[in-house]
């Protein structure tokens, strides 16, 4: 999974919605509209390396966005005592 916070030009975050929802849900699993240095943050679904970098690249080249930081998950916890996840369970 990577998280991706996007900085986004204030009258075009409906874009850049509807660029993330346009990736579906097989690549996207959580939207968050947050107050502060960035506008956005979307957790993304990274299947390999190549997918993960396509979904940034379209991320980075829509209208309205202007800046974007990636954070690639290492490990997983679990609501039940904060347990790591095996790595099969992590997406």
């Amino acid at each position: 999974m990577v998280f991706a916070l996007l900085g986004v030009h204030q009258n075009k975050i409906n874009n850049v919605l509807s660029t993330i929802r346009g990736l579906g849900d097989k690549y996207v699993n959580k939207v968050h509209l947050v107050y502060g240095e960035y506008d956005i943050i979307a957790e993304i679904k990274a299947h390999n390396p190549e997918t993960s970098t396509n979904i940034l690249k379209t991320l980075r080249e829509t209208e309205g966005v202007n800046t974007l930081k990636t954070y690639v998950v290492s490990d997983q916890l679990t609501d039940e005592g904060l347990n790591i996840l095996p790595p099969e369970q992590q997406w």
